[in-house]
């Protein structure tokens, strides 16, 4: 229940997976696991909140808003049990991938995935796509971009995407700030939030004393037994949800996390918007996805900095592609794969556009 999670670790756990499976109340198939870290809620994934949504039959889970219990949660015994499609057991599946230029130092790592089929009939379509960039930066060494697109059947839904960590996130603006403090850990996390709109998002921490693994008005308890000399370093107890103001059918959450010290300040983001794409500056990068996270036959955008910009294009349909800056051609024909839908190059400053020739 745990399709299109992440975790970030980058001097300390920043961004972490949450709840407990020892402790006083965390025994297999308690409350506790049952209801919270076997759960999506426990995971930086995404929840879709149907209020009536029945996890199963039983009453023995919560709603958390999150995605639904594969088979009943019974485990296939045989291959053609885990293959069998009445079972249900496929979740998701990857729908593009790719890395590059170099194969041995890339600087950047590329995974789109639709998770759709690991919710109930809530949803009409969830993806999720993921951009790692190789900073090259000492500093601030690398960012993760998360793209998601959300469809749900109703649009008074609730959608929420959720990022957790052990220590209180601090919010500022559009910006989540996660910092490791203790056990030796020196790690800092910001996360920008470029999608929703800024009149469109709502951000909230959750957690803390009593709230450590709350659903939706209820603290699934657990706690470390001292008496036997438990400890963990990575127990989360707190969470940040984004979810959009309005109520609306389809949705889009565009993120962008960058990792360094926690005495470091971060790099200055920002959103970008081109014909039929979206996507995020970061130093000399520029990252684009198509606009609705649909393959794309035709595009544009600006770059506005002087000097170098490396150009990372995403969900473009395969074939051979032009690109033209300020109208002159400065790459005829260049082959866009499958497999990853992906062209990257280096440009100036100048307005582009990319036409798919065949």
């Amino acid at each position: 229940m745990d399709a299109g999670s992440f975790q970030i670790y980058h001097h300390g756990p920043l961004a972490t997976e949450s709840g407990l499976y020892a402790g006083t109340d965390g025994a297999y198939n308690s409350n506790h696991c049952r209801n919270y870290y076997w759960r999506t809620v426990a995971h930086n994934s995404l929840l879709i909140y149907d209020p009536d949504e029945q996890f199963d039959h039983r009453g023995l889970y919560s709603n958390d808003g999150g995605q639904r219990l594969v088979n009943h949660r019974y485990e296939p015994r045989t291959l053609e049990m885990l293959l069998d499609p009445e079972n249900g057991y496929k979740t998701g599946e990857v729908l593009t991938q790719g890395f590059g230029p170099c194969p041995h130092s890339p600087d950047y790592t590329y995974l789109k995935g639709d998770i759709t089929k690991a919710y109930s009939s809530k949803v009409d379509k969830v993806k999720r796509s993921f951009v790692f960039l190789n900073l090259h930066d000492n500093d601030i060494p690398a960012a993760l971009i998360v793209f998601d697109k959300v469809i749900s059947v109703n649009p008074e839904f609730e959608k929420f995407w959720l990022l957790h960590s052990i220590e209180e996130p601090v919010i500022d603006g559009n910006e989540v700030i996660i910092t490791r403090t203790t056990d030796g850990d020196r790690g800092k996390l910001v996360n920008t939030v470029l999608l929703p709109e800024a009149d469109n998002t709502r951000l909230k921490p959750v957690g803390g004393p009593g709230k450590e693994f709350w659903v939706f008005g209820t603290n699934y308890e657990n706690h470390l037994r001292q008496s036997l000399d438990e400890s963990t370093h990575e127990h989360s107890g707190w969470r940040i949800e984004l979810s959009p103001e309005k109520p609306a059918r389809e949705d889009y959450f565009l993120n962008i996390m960058q990792v360094m010290e926690n005495h470091r300040q971060q790099l200055n983001v920002k959103r970008l918007d081109g014909t039929n794409l979206v996507g995020v500056q970061i130093a000399d990068r520029l990252v684009f996805f198509g606009k609705d996270s649909e393959e794309i036959i035709s595009a544009g955008f600006t770059i506005n900095d002087d000097g170098n910009s490396k150009v990372l294009l995403t969900d473009l349909t395969p074939g051979t592609w032009q690109v033209v800056k300020d109208g002159h051609i400065v790459i005829p024909a260049v082959n866009v794969k499958g497999e990853d839908g992906i062209l990257y190059f280096t440009g100036t400053k100048g307005d582009y556009s990319l036409i798919r020739k065949q």
